[in-house]
């Protein structure tokens, strides 16, 4: 037996079992890549956002023009400045997650995962207003029906409950939609908090 080929194979083993045991190296470039790739997401999302916002605003201006008019003027302003402070949170939120410069590898996993705790609130968020605007149809829905249909402005019956049908699909939709990105948001949480353990 040669001692120096025994020591060079003890070498060569020894080398091959601490590459294995040791973390697997994070792939910087590859991770952002990916933040790249979120900050455009994030910034089609957003403007599809704003999109939204619009066209709700400009629904409540249409029915506050409407001579008949079928909804109060106080609930419409009211609903007009609800909806631009949410969709101004919203956004300040969202223009939080679309830096995605180049950072440090500990820096852009701090980033990422600040990102996904953001993107956690907002779906919380839009799932409670839209349970909450469900919640004032109905309410609007009871005290028309309560005023009766000769009542000035009055919509008929079918005309409320296909209006609360659909908007309770949607907040259902909302929902669903809010728990799905919420467990995906979490799993993300989960994989960033291994890629930083690997860097310790």
């Amino acid at each position: 037996m040669n001692p120096a080929s025994d020591s060079n194979e003890w070498s060569d083993l020894q080398a091959l079992w601490q590459q294995q045991s040791g973390p697997p190296a994070v792939d910087v470039a590859a991770l952002q890549r990916e933040a790249e790739r979120r900050s455009r997401w994030i910034r089609l999302r957003s403007a599809f956002e704003l999109l939204v916002t619009t066209v709700a605003v400009a629904s409540c201006v249409r029915a506050l023009l409407d001579p008949r008019r079928l909804i109060a003027h106080g609930l419409l302003w009211g609903l007009i400045v609800f909806v631009l402070a949410v969709a101004g949170w919203i956004f300040v939120q969202r223009r939080r997650q679309w830096q995605s410069c180049r950072l440090a590898p500990a820096a852009l996993l701090a980033f990422e995962r600040q990102r996904a705790r953001i993107s956690i609130r907002i779906w919380r968020l839009n799932i409670w207003l839209s349970l909450a605007v469900w919640t004032g149809l109905v309410w609007m829905a009871h005290t028309a029906m309560q005023a009766g249909p000769d009542a000035p402005g009055a919509l008929p019956p079918q005309t409320w409950a296909l209006n609360l049908g659909l908007n309770g699909a949607v907040v259902l939709a909302a929902a669903l939609a809010g728990a799905w990105a919420g467990r995906r948001r979490q799993r993300r949480l989960n994989r960033l908090a291994e890629l930083e353990g690997q860097l310790e």
